[in-house]
């Protein structure tokens, strides 16, 4: 995909942090764009300003939980009516643990987060490539730390790392089954200053980028520049 298509752009998880940050930069730069979330208030926020950048007609925000395959299925028929086959899909939700050893997070917080950043993911492509337009793609939003343990987020780590095995799998599947699709994790490439840095880097989160100034390296970087190798599922922000 490159911008002078100016297809549609799907984002999950755009009620704060990377997601809003992407959804508004792909706005920017003309395209229609579509954003789930769980945070009405937030969502309805989000609609002020896109109103604002496109006018009405180019974009549609949901309330889209992303556990719920079946929420995210109607949404992405939804999406593909309103406008036309996305380019570029993200899969942005994610979750984080408060930082603990393993044996001390409880059940339903670590199950919480396998469900958004795993299920999340499932739900997304379960969805979405089968509605991507061709010579698009679809990308899961991965972590450094999903490739390098973290200790005390052991919780995250193994999500992020069932991320990047996900994807491999996902894109063998895709070049078999839609081969003009493109499937990759992308790892943002360091630390983003976000809420959910700070809860496990309270004193260091502030030294990184802000989710608007890795959003724009990130919009050029998928438009632009992805490496031509189309077997390279795994991916690091550049």
């Amino acid at each position: 995909m490159n911008d002078s298509s100016k297809q549609p752009v799907v984002v999950s998880g755009v009620t704060k942090g990377l997601g809003r940050a992407l959804i508004r930069r792909f706005a920017a730069l003309g395209h229609p764009v579509a954003g789930c979330g769980r945070d009405a208030e937030a969502l309805a926020g989000l609609e002020t300003e896109l109103e604002a950048e496109l006018g009405e007609g180019r974009h549609r925000l949901d309330r889209v939980d992303v556990t719920d395959a079946g929420q995210v299925e109607a949404w992405a028929e939804a999406v593909r009516r309103e406008l036309g086959a996305p380019g570029l899909v993200i899969a942005n939700a994610g979750a984080i643990n408060a930082p603990a050893p393993l044996w001390e997070v409880p059940p339903a917080e670590f199950d919480a987060v396998m469900r958004v950043n795993v299920g999340g993911v499932y739900a997304m492509a379960r969805a979405f490539v089968p509605r991507i337009a061709d010579g698009g793609t679809l990308v899961n939003i991965s972590s450094g730390w999903g490739r390098n343990p973290r200790a005390m987020l052991a919780t995250y780590t193994a999500s992020k790392f069932a991320v990047e095995g996900l994807t491999r799998a996902l894109a063998q599947e895709a070049a078999q089954l839609r081969p003009g699709v493109r499937v990759v994790a992308l790892d943002p490439g360091g630390g983003i200053n976000t809420d959910m840095l700070a809860t496990c880097l309270p004193d260091e989160h502030d030294q990184y980028p802000t989710p608007d100034e890795w959003a724009g390296t990130a919009a050029d970087y998928l438009l632009h520049r992805l490496p031509v190798e189309r077997s390279e599922a795994n991916l690091i922000l550049s």
